[in-house]
C-alpha cells in the first residue's frame, strides 16, 4: 500500500476511502480558501453535486478543506448532479466547476480498480489543471 500524504490520510479516513472526487471536493476547497480566506463562519458554498455518491464525496472534501461543513451551516447541497459549487464572502462570489476532461477521465475509471490511482494523479494535478475558475481560462 501507498503511504499517503497526511491530508490525504485523513480525508481517506473521514470519508473510508480515498476516491476522485473525494479529491476533486478538497481540490476544491483549497481554491475556495486561496481566494476568499478560511475565517469560520464568514463563507458559505452550495455545492450542485446532489446527495447521492459519487458526485456527493466532492462535499465531503470541502468539509475537509474549508472551516464549513454541512453540520455548521457552512455547506448547503443542493441537487443538479453538477461537480460545481458557489462560494460566497460577503460580497465576494467564487463559481468552481471540474473541467469536462477530467470528469470523463474519473467515469471512464468508475466501476474499475483504478479509482484510488486516479485520486493520486489528481492530488499530484494543480488546481488549475482541474477545475474550471474565474479569471484563469
Amino acid at each position: 500500500m501507498v503511504s499517503l500524504p497526511a491530508e490525504l490520510e485523513r480525508a481517506r479516513v473521514f470519508h473510508s476511502h480515498l476516491g476522485p472526487y473525494l479529491v476533486v471536493g478538497l481540490k476544491m476547497g483549497q481554491a475556495i480558501i486561496s481566494r476568499l480566506g478560511q475565517e469560520p463562519f464568514s463563507i458559505t458554498i452550495t455545492s450542485f453535486t446532489g446527495t447521492r455518491p459519487p458526485l456527493s464525496c466532492v462535499v465531503d472534501g470541502l468539509q475537509l478543506a474549508t472551516p464549513c461543513t454541512v453540520g455548521n451551516g457552512g455547506i448547503v447541497i443542493r441537487e443538479g448532479g453538477q461537480v460545481r459549487v458557489k462560494a460566497v464572502r460577503g460580497n465576494r462570489e467564487l463559481e468552481i466547476s471540474l473541467k469536462p476532461a477530467i470528469q470523463e477521465k474519473i467515469r471512464a475509471a468508475e466501476g474499475t480498480n483504478r479509482l484510488e490511482e486516479l485520486a493520486l494523479r489528481l492530488w499530484a494535478s494543480e488546481i488549475a489543471e482541474l477545475l474550471n475558475l474565474p479569471g484563469e481560462e
